[in-house]
């Protein structure tokens, strides 16, 4: 087997959590069904294409906002420096002050995650998956321990966010469920 070089392997890790990012971005959005009388008349027609265009959008945003914080610790990973985790942490203004012990954690976890993935090989995302933790048990913990931090930054969050805190609730306790439940599926794949 050639050895990969390195920015072959990012290029893997990224394509896999764009792909995550897709199919979450499709269970938390509910796309728009156009009722059959709306078929049947084409000037409403219209109006759900509309919808679908929304949609469309709304998907593309949503992963694009997800991928931010691991497009930064792909990057830290890569220059696997302790100063790299610091400058990411630094330079988002964005983050509430509340929340930053949390993101540190999060950004952390994912660093460490992906400086393991680097440093083994593997044809692709799974196979790197399945040389650095050997078995089903042992990813779902690391899974486990990242739902956990996710959802604390999450929580640190919502208090920050604005707009109707029980939409915005609804929208945190469903990303919960749909990740956990992604992850499980995707370690039953893994290391079936």
């Amino acid at each position: 087997m050639i050895p990969q070089s390195l920015e072959e392997k990012k290029t893997k890790i990224l394509a896999h959590e764009e792909m995550m990012a897709r199919r979450l971005a499709r269970r938390i959005i509910d796309k728009p069904v156009p009722p059959l009388w709306m078929v049947l008349i084409p000037i409403f027609f219209v109006f759900h294409a509309w919808k679908i265009k929304q949609y469309s959008n709304g998907l593309k945003d949503f992963t694009t906002n997800y991928l931010a914080l691991r497009r930064q610790a792909i990057e830290a990973a890569v220059v696997s420096e302790q100063a790299a985790l610091d400058a990411l942490i630094d330079s988002t203004t964005s983050i509430p002050a509340d929340a930053r012990p949390q993101y540190r954690n999060l950004l952390s976890l994912l660093i460490s995650h992906y400086c393991s993935l680097l440093c083994v090989e593997g044809k692709d995302h799974a196979a790197m998956i399945q040389a650095h933790y050997r078995n089903k048990s042992n990813y779902l913990l690391f899974c486990a321990q990242l739902n956990k931090m996710e959802n604390a930054f999450n929580q640190a969050l919502l208090q920050k966010i604005e707009g109707d805190p029980q939409d915005i609730h609804h929208v945190v306790e469903k990303m919960k469920i749909c990740l956990s439940d992604l992850r499980r599926d995707e370690a039953g794949e893994i290391f079936s």
